[in-house]
């Protein structure tokens, strides 16, 4: 088989094919950004050569201005109101939210403390009296929870929240009402009568047992107090509200129970109510026309016949309310019980955590281990604790993450041969990294933004694993640079090689996080600033500090 003519004896008919102008296009269109290449790679030589030269001063010099910015974490404070962390201030929420507390008044402010119980088994039905009794047991030992602050006790009746006491002509009787008058509980128990048992207060009449809401019957009361006083407008005040025989006409859980009124309407047939058709509808406090607890705050998990009956339930919730701190405050002030403490704001909002954690400690803990049913307590302070719990910062976890980075740059930089082992430069690098982000976030706190749960579990973790990469970079090119490369532009030769890279990379990460702080959430921006300024402190400095502790390396060596 003939093989391919020579060279010097191809066709005559054959012409070479014309020079392509490829080459000479592209080089002039690239002219523009090889030039700025070049020219950005010799000021890194530059940077470099010098950085060699004074590699002790850059050293001493950095890890001063840095260690300066981290004591502004001493001063850091750490947001947990959800408020300030979700809601933009000057935002359509935040008006929203101004004018309704403008327009409904500080009085119609108040905290929320539920309790709720659930059975163990699934989907089992909780509306049997049976389950019923479990929650009036763990409602009574959290309606019982006292605590002792500045030297007084804080019960329930002190710190609850009172829908207002009226005024009342009469002395005697407005005496008696402020006396009773009752806590807002929204309570599946408010449709019998161990609702009542959840309410406390008593008041003394002269020949009478004392009276509470567990054996006062209100229009009895009148009946027998008619001749002695002129309660017109108070009757005329029970009547309008609908108060009625209050608890007392409601039926009994137990009707076993020798404190279950006469006046009950299972009380002489011994029969359980039907707890599914009592809480049909809801139940009523006190006053049937301004206390209607409508199902859906009492019950969870109904399930209805085809006529729309409630047949069943897998939840029930109790709700207490108390004061805010504001109305606690201004109840108390002045009282003779608080005359001698320096009553404040403060205190008041002191007294009503105490109160609420005890609460929830108790309440969790009043039903048996083993028992069919379990409660979930839960109040504002509740989720006040979580954010502070979540917000701190774990020095275990941080510790243990930057430890095995550590580990993983120590082993993966060293080599046998000590001339091109960097197992001590990688430890160094680690370290520097950890030095900038503290203090991009010691600067950040310096400049009073505010930390969050984000910025102490996640921003530490995210600004190592970022940072750390352009270590093994700048370590590789350092190791790799040629050999007849003067000892004194060997840092500049690898931040000629690999300077334009990191620098790209920090700025493109700066730009981005600096973009999100763009976004309406607080909780986001102070994310977004703080990793900026971390990686700011971490990305091209720390890497310069990484070249400068490996310059002396090849000094020694030589």
């Amino acid at each position: 088989m003939a093989g391919p003519p020579p060279l010097g004896e191809l066709p005559p008919v054959y012409t070479p094919p014309a020079r392509s102008t490829a080459p000479q296009i592209l080089a002039g269109s690239l002219k523009a950004p090889l030039w700025l290449r070049a020219y950005f790679q010799g000021l890194l030589f530059s940077l470099g050569c010098r950085i060699q030269r004074h590699c002790g001063k850059v050293l001493f010099l950095g890890l001063l201005a840095f260690g300066a910015l981290v004591l502004g974490l001493r001063v850091a404070v750490i947001e947990t109101d959800l408020e300030q962390l979700w809601v933009e201030a000057g935002s359509r929420v935040s008006q929203e939210l101004r004018y309704t507390k403008e327009k409904l008044g500080e009085e119609a402010a108040y905290t929320s403390q539920m309790l709720i119980q659930t059975p163990r088994q699934e989907g089992e039905n909780v509306l049997t009296p049976e389950a019923l009794r479990l929650h009036l047991q763990a409602a009574l030992t959290a309606s019982k929870v006292q605590v002792s602050l500045y030297g007084k006790s804080w019960d329930l009746n002190k710190i609850c929240y009172k829908s207002g006491v009226p005024l009342i002509e009469n002395g005697m009787i407005e005496r008696m009402i402020e006396k009773l008058f009752p806590c807002v509980i929204l309570t599946p128990l408010d449709c019998f009568w161990e609702g009542a048992k959840l309410q406390g207060g008593s008041a003394y009449l002269p020949g009478r047992p004392d009276i509470q809401w567990t054996n006062l019957d209100p229009e009895q009361l009148l009946e027998e107090l008619g001749p002695f006083a002129s309660l017109e407008g108070f009757r005329e005040l029970l009547d309008k509200a609908q108060v009625g025989q209050a608890y007392v006409g409601r039926p009994c859980l137990n009707p076993d129970d020798p404190h279950c009124p006469p006046t009950a309407p299972n009380r002489d047939s011994r029969q359980a109510p039907n707890v599914a058709q009592e809480l049909s509808g809801g139940c009523h406090g006190f006053s049937h026309k301004f206390m209607h607890w409508q199902e859906e705050l009492l019950l969870g998990g109904m399930a209805r016949d085809p006529q729309g009956q409630l047949l069943r339930a897998e939840a029930l919730q109790s709700t207490f309310l108390l004061m805010s701190p504001r109305q606690l405050y201004e109840h108390f002030r002045g009282d003779y019980q608080t005359h001698d403490i320096g009553w404040s704001e403060e205190q008041a909002g002191t007294v009503l955590q105490a109160w609420q954690r005890r609460f929830v400690q108790l309440a969790q803990d009043s039903l048996p281990e083993n028992g069919s049913q379990q409660i979930h307590a839960f109040s504002s302070t509740t989720l006040d604790d979580i954010l502070h719990a979540f917000s701190e910062v774990s020095a275990a976890r941080v510790a243990g993450g930057y430890l095995l980075m550590l580990a993983y740059a120590c082993v993966t930089m060293l080599r046998w041969d000590c001339a091109q082992s960097q197992g001590a430069v990688g430890l160094a690098g680690v370290l520097l990294v950890a030095l900038a982000v503290a203090s991009g976030l010691g600067l950040c706190a310096l400049l009073g933004i505010a930390f969050n749960a984000a910025t102490t579990q996640v921003l530490p973790f995210l600004a190592l694993g970022i940072g750390v990469d352009d270590i093994f970079l700048l370590a590789h090119a350092f190791t790799e640079a040629p050999s007849g490369t003067p000892l004194q532009e060997r840092t500049g030769e690898c931040l000629q090689r690999m300077g334009p890279s990191v620098a790209l990379t920090s700025i493109n990460n700066m730009v981005a996080f600096f973009m999100a702080a763009l976004v309406p959430i607080p909780a986001l921006r102070a994310f977004s600033l703080q990793q900026s300024s971390a990686w700011t402190c971490t990305g091209a400095t720390a890497s310069a500090w990484t070249c400068s502790a490996a310059s002396p390396a090849p000094a020694l060596l030589e």
